[in-house]
């Protein structure tokens, strides 16, 4: 994944594509960051957690873009959340996620760490963390 960001920086660099280019730097910048952190290469999930990040920083930025009445930010923001989607893995489909969540507690779990746990460790970055916890407070009707 580190290598794909690398090589794209390149192609957008020589394309004049300076939105893209930001947003590529930024997230290798923080690739860098976490590997100094870690004294080693990030890993493909380590990647992808900071390409989940970034894209949540940029939504949280255009709803206050938004909020300020800043259509040149929310442009720019829309954009860059858009190149950042190119390089997140697919979504996971609701119905699957369900099934899984219905497995979880027909096998005895009725704790939502848990259970949040083993849909991390089953689907790892397509799992959207989020819809997941309010769809597992529902299925144990605390939501």
């Amino acid at each position: 994944m580190k290598e794909r960001l690398q090589g794209d920086l390149k192609i957008s660099m020589k394309s004049g594509d300076t939105i893209r280019t930001m947003t590529i730097r930024g997230v290798l910048a923080e690739v860098t960051r976490l590997e100094k952190e870690l004294r080693r290469p990030a890993n493909e999930t380590e990647v992808l957690q900071v390409i989940k990040r970034e894209r949540s920083q940029r939504d949280e930025a255009l709803s206050f873009a938004r909020q300020g009445g800043r259509a040149d930010l929310v442009s720019q923001y829309e954009k860059e959340a858009e190149v950042l989607d190119g390089y997140m893995p697919a979504k996971l489909d609701p119905t699957e996620l369900k099934a899984a969540i219905s497995a979880e507690v027909e096998k005895g779990e009725l704790q939502l760490g848990s259970i949040m746990k083993a849909l991390k460790a089953r689907f790892g970055a397509r799992l959207d963390g989020k819809t997941a916890s309010e769809m597992v407070k529902q299925a144990l009707g605390q939501g």
